[in-house]
């Protein structure tokens, strides 16, 4: 127990430091990707028309032509200062920027599928807020020596893991999504990037063969996990060498080293 405490301490500190850097990064990232990709940003908040004091909305409903939001539940002025560093900024609207673009680019579709944007952007920020909150929480039981105590606290750590990989995973689901229909921004669309000579079923191959390569080595990493789990801790009085590993004294412990 009081090296499990040693380890989780050092890493929920790494959580929460991790997301400090993450966040100052990201609300500069933000800022840029405002600058010169703006749809992308109308597209994460649904805002579809340009507007100053532009709020941050924490659920929004819109129409079936995604062409305007009927009910939404808001931040006021925190898309603004994500934004431009200003909550009095002004933030420019899927449906001017389609106007904008029409005429810049000439005709065609230049919104990105809004609920995924929207919802990827949120899942993004939420993940990563949970992980920081369980975090937080932990590291201050930890701290007061009340953990691992709590029927919540052993299935929310082998959870915890994931909460950074769906964070990550959702942030480029957002961005690459967001981006659409372009391949570079303002000079190469998707649909003209498709290489000629890559067919699709090379892309099926490449995508099962590494579906399949790396589905095995992560059944391989789980049982050795699993394994080195049950045999439990090196200790004083329980050296290594004496721990018996699959009925099998004489082997050595892999996982050890």
């Amino acid at each position: 127990v009081t090296m499990a405490r040693s380890t989780a301490r050092l890493g929920f500190i790494t959580v929460i430091v991790a997301f400090i850097l993450v966040a100052v990064t990201g609300d500069l990232t933000a800022r840029i990707m405002t600058t010169q990709q703006p749809m992308k940003m109308a597209a994460a908040e649904a805002l579809y028309s340009s507007e100053a004091n532009a709020p941050f909305s924490l659920f929004t409903i819109g129409t079936l032509d995604g062409s305007r939001s009927v009910f939404q539940i808001d931040l006021p002025g925190v898309l603004s200062f994500m934004s431009t560093g200003s909550t009095n900024g002004v933030v420019e609207g899927i449906n001017d920027l389609q106007n904008k673009y029409a005429q810049q680019f000439g005709a065609g579709d230049y919104t990105p599928n809004i609920p995924i944007a929207y919802w990827g952007f949120r899942f993004m920020i939420g993940f990563g807020f949970l992980a920081l909150l369980f975090s937080l929480i932990a590291l201050y039981r930890i701290n007061r020596n009340e953990l691992p105590k709590g029927k919540w606290f052993l299935p929310a750590m082998i959870s915890m893991p994931f909460l950074p990989l769906l964070a990550n995973s959702f942030g480029w689901i957002f961005t690459e999504n967001a981006r659409q229909p372009w391949a570079v921004f303002g000079l190469i669309k998707t649909a003209d990037g498709v290489s000629p000579a890559v067919g699709a079923g090379s892309v099926a191959f490449t995508l099962v063969v590494f579906t399949l390569l790396y589905g095995v080595l992560a059944i391989i990493e789980f049982g050795l996990m699993l394994r080195a789990i049950k045999v439990g801790p090196e200790t004083f009085d329980r050296p290594i060498e004496d721990v018996a590993v699959g009925g099998d004294s004489d082997r050595t412990l892999t996982m050890a080293y």
